[in-house]
């Protein structure tokens, strides 16, 4: 049986593709993994950012990931609205949790749209024992290798291929529109229920 897990979420955006990946990290080795996404930092960096470094940081930093024992990478894939695609790879993530044993997901705060990712995951972690946070990127170096890998998965080509060896599963969720809220009726004063349409 595979062990506990803790899931980093971070995405990436490349033209009409939307990606939603994430670094599986076995529990037990959640603290080598911060020791060395903290390696990579270059003196008096604070933290790396995988879209601000030059080519050959970025090699170096996939060759770790890659070359790590303790990573693991989930990719989910969608094309149109960026709500509703993150909405379905969070859903569908929820479901790979008991493939990944997950127990604890960690998803990069996006100031002022955590919120959509709270419901997606409620609706579809009801009754699971997983928890789950938003953070800033400086919060938990974990976060920095689902950077790395939504970067280069939706780079393509040869960042791509560097990092496919740790790549477990990849699920496209389609096309997805923008959906509309559903509201409820609203009651008028002196007057009957009144539908939106």
């Amino acid at each position: 049986m595979p062990l506990a897990s803790h899931v980093f979420v971070d995405e990436s955006a490349r033209g009409q593709r939307y990606y939603v990946c994430a670094a599986v990290v076995v529990s037990s080795e959640v603290g080598e993994a911060r020791k060395l996404a903290r390696s990579f930092c270059l003196p008096r960096q604070r933290r790396w950012h995988f879209a601000h470094e030059s080519g050959s940081r970025r090699a170096q930093i996939l060759d770790g990931l890659v070359g790590s024992a303790h990573i693991r990478g989930w990719v989910g894939v969608g094309r149109g609205d960026e709500i509703e695609v993150r909405r379905r790879c969070l859903t569908v993530l929820a479901g790979d949790l008991a493939m990944l044993r997950g127990e604890r997901i960690v998803i990069e705060s996006r100031e002022g749209r955590d919120e959509h990712d709270r419901r997606a995951l409620y609706a579809a972690l009801r009754g699971n024992p997983v928890t789950y946070e938003h953070l800033v990127a400086s919060e938990d170096p974990g976060l920095r290798f689902a950077d790395a890998l939504a970067w280069a998965y939706g780079a393509g080509g040869r960042w791509r291929d560097r990092v496919m060896p740790v790549i477990d599963a990849v699920r496209d969720v389609g096309t997805a529109r923008q959906r509309r809220e559903t509201r409820l009726p609203t009651v008028r004063k002196g007057a009957a229920f009144t539908f939106p349409s």
